[in-house]
């Protein structure tokens, strides 16, 4: 069926004039102690609804610059716009929190209830924001608090420990343990930098030092399953207000963003793009103008012109990647199916497509010993990295692993959806954790990452249903599908003690299997992989306006690298990221930050894998002091430690140390 193509609207002109108030403060839900805000105010007769951020990455640092250019968008069509520290950052009073605490909720709540009375406002708020922000929104909005209408969740999660800390109940790599524990440092450490905000705010900075514990030491002390994970989870299914939600396919919160979504009881549409961790507006690759969507989502729900109750909308706008990429619009996500193509492992290495007829189930295990250097070429899209780290080729990985490979496709393959593994386990398994991954193999046997998912083999069961991450990927015409089955995925999980081994039930040849459909092998001791295939009529092309141009790229100082040592059998990963932001008409950086993480991992013995993260964040005042926090982490498997330091013009002014054994 041959639809005409949809349109993503352009931006509508600024209508208002904005005034900019810093520091306003607004009751926290602790007594007695505010939170700081920045309130950008559109200049105008009539009262406005209000969009409201709570976000760790302080409104004077790196998080609320970048995020100033939205803010002033949303004020300037209409809209009063608040972005508030978080309790003990930046001129907020109080000690910082650790990641979605119950008070952190509450003060989001608070700050909702305050924003709804103020004279400027009337009496309509909407909650937005990108990772912490998005979080936070997701949180609050569950709470319910009546004057919250709509919601715009940008790569949001809703399980601290599923998502983030211990992905699969598994402890996690570099991305909450070095880069996230660092500039959460930062961001608690440095002091108010604005004029009159270090004067009125340096007895609670002083006093923040020394109460301060690092995001690090509650992610170390609470494992694996500890009870405090689940008192922090938020559940989506409470949220009923029209939600707007984004989400990336290559982001360290898919899964959870697009469950999340899944799961709002509203009108609610969702955006998804081939993006790492990152404002789609701003992305490397594809970017999409979600704030125009946000405004004119906002225009729909907080002003009253809203669609009758009981309107059921839940439209999705997502990007085809692989063969073909393209903007698409579905009636819903997942979209229509069309089909579960079902593929079986065999004992030779092949993936076998489903068809009928055959003589029952001969099966097979085929065994291989998890190599704990696998998964660094999956890229950094399980980390909070915004510019750089998409899959390379899975090849070198995929020799590494226990891998079934298709044969060419008759015809181009479109999975949109989630992929799901049936995996039965052979005797003799000792592995503790299985790392699932499908990927796309081309002409030249190039293998490009389509979706993974990890499964906890804690509780030993021998047969398991594995969701793999969502996606939508389009496998071409010749290419073929392959099935990889290991027990590392470094460097988003943390190494286990000692390589395990995995067996895995297959089928002995091509004629042993039967059945169109994964549930039909039910009494067929064999791993089957589902693929969902969309139905291609029942989406629409979309039309993507091109970006505004951009001012040339600055200095490429980012550094991704991986290196094995073959005579000494290890991988090393190295990430360092370098984010500046200039003084204006200045050849002199305001706020510098520099992180650089290092893990080493030793083939045979993986007990021995180490993390190095160092970085520092710099900023220069406007009366000219000069401010430097200094981290280091150092983690091994059982061991690890934290320092923090502060230096106002060169002279160390506070230092602290903590340590786990």
């Amino acid at each position: 069926m041959n639809r005409p193509p949809a349109r993503v609207p352009r931006s509508r002109p600024p209508r208002h004039d904005v005034e900019f108030r810093g520091d306003v403060r607004i009751p926290s839900s602790e007594p007695g102690l505010t939170l700081g805000a920045d309130l950008y105010l559109p200049k105008t007769a009539h009262r406005v609804p209000v969009l409201v951020t709570l976000h760790t990455g302080r409104k004077d640092g790196l998080g609320g610059i970048a995020a100033s250019r939205y803010l002033r968008y949303f004020a300037e069509r209409g809209y009063a716009v608040l972005y508030v520290d978080c309790f003990g950052i930046g001129t907020s009073e109080g000690t910082p929190r650790p990641l979605l605490s119950p008070g952190e909720v509450a003060d989001g709540v608070s700050v909702v209830e305050w924003a709804a009375a103020q004279p400027w406002c009337t009496g309509r708020v909407g909650m937005w924001g990108l990772s912490h922000g998005g979080m936070t929104t997701l949180a609050v909005a569950a709470e319910r608090p009546p004057a919250l209408k709509a919601i715009f969740p940008v790569m949001g999660w809703t399980d601290v420990e599923r998502d983030l800390v211990h992905p699969a109940g598994l402890r996690g790599g570099i991305g909450m343990f070095g880069h996230l524990s660092l500039y959460h440092i930062f961001c608690a450490l440095l002091p108010p930098l604005r004029d009159g905000d270090r004067e009125n705010y340096e007895s609670v900075w002083k006093e923040r030092l020394e109460k301060f514990e690092p995001w690090f030491a509650d992610a170390w002390e609470h494992p694996p399953g500890h009870e405090v994970w689940a008192e922090r989870r938020i559940d989506a299914r409470r949220i009923t207000v029209p939600s707007l939600c984004v989400a990336g396919w290559r982001d360290l919160f898919c899964d959870g963003m697009i469950a999340a979504y899944q799961q709002i009881r509203a009108p609610k549409q969702l955006i998804a793009g081939p993006w790492l961790h990152t404002f789609p507006d701003v992305a490397a690759v594809e970017p999409f103008p979600s704030a125009v969507l946000a405004c004119a989502w906002w225009d729909r729900w907080l002003h009253g012109r809203a669609p009758r109750a009981g309107t059921r909308e839940r439209t999705a706008t997502f990007f085809v990647q692989g063969t073909g990429s393209r903007w698409v619009r579905a009636a819903q996500w997942p979209p229509e199916k069309k089909a579960d193509h079902v593929f079986v492992a065999s004992r030779s290495g092949h993936l076998y497509r489903s068809a009928p007829g055959g003589r029952p189930s001969a099966a097979a295990t085929v065994t291989g010993r998890g190599d704990p250097t696998v998964g660094a070429l999956s890229g950094l899209t399980k980390h909070p990295t915004d510019r750089f780290g998409y899959p390379l080729d899975q090849h070198d990985d995929d020799a590494r692993t226990l891998a079934f490979t298709s044969a060419p496709l008759p015809e181009p393959l479109l999975i949109a959806g989630r992929p799901a593994v049936r995996l039965l386990l052979g005797p003799g398994t000792t592995a503790t954790r299985c790392v699932l991954k499908v990927t796309d193999v081309d002409e030249q046997d190039r293998s490009l990452l389509i979706a993974s998912g990890t499964v906890n083999l804690a509780r030993r069961e021998d047969v398991v249903l594995v969701q793999l991450d969502p996606t939508c990927y389009q496998v071409a015409t010749g290419h073929r599908v392959r099935l990889v089955v290991a027990e590392s995925d470094i460097p988003r999980l943390w190494p286990a003690g000692e390589p395990g081994l995995l067996g895995v039930r297959v089928i002995r040849g091509p004629g042993d299997y039967v059945g169109l459909a994964a549930e039909e092998y039910e009494g067929h001791q064999a791993t089957t992989l589902s693929l969902p295939a969309a139905d291609s009529d029942a989406l629409t092309d979309v039309v993507v306006p091109a970006p505004a141009r951009r001012g040339p790229a600055g200095p490429g100082h980012d550094r991704w690298e991986i290196a094995r040592d073959h005579l000494r059998p290890a991988v090393r990963l190295t990430v360092e990221k370098r984010d500046r932001i200039r003084v204006p008409g200045h050849d002199r950086d305001f706020l510098a930050m520099t992180t650089q993480v290092d893990l080493g991992v030793p083939e045979h013995h993986p007990a021995g894998t180490r993390m190095t993260a160092t970085g520092e964040k710099t900023a220069e005042t406007p009366d000219g002091d000069r401010v430097v926090v200094r981290a280091g982490i150092d983690m091994g498997s059982a061991d690890a430690a934290v320092t923090a330091e502060v230096l106002v013009n060169g002279t160390q002014f506070f230092t602290r140390e903590w340590k786990w054994t």
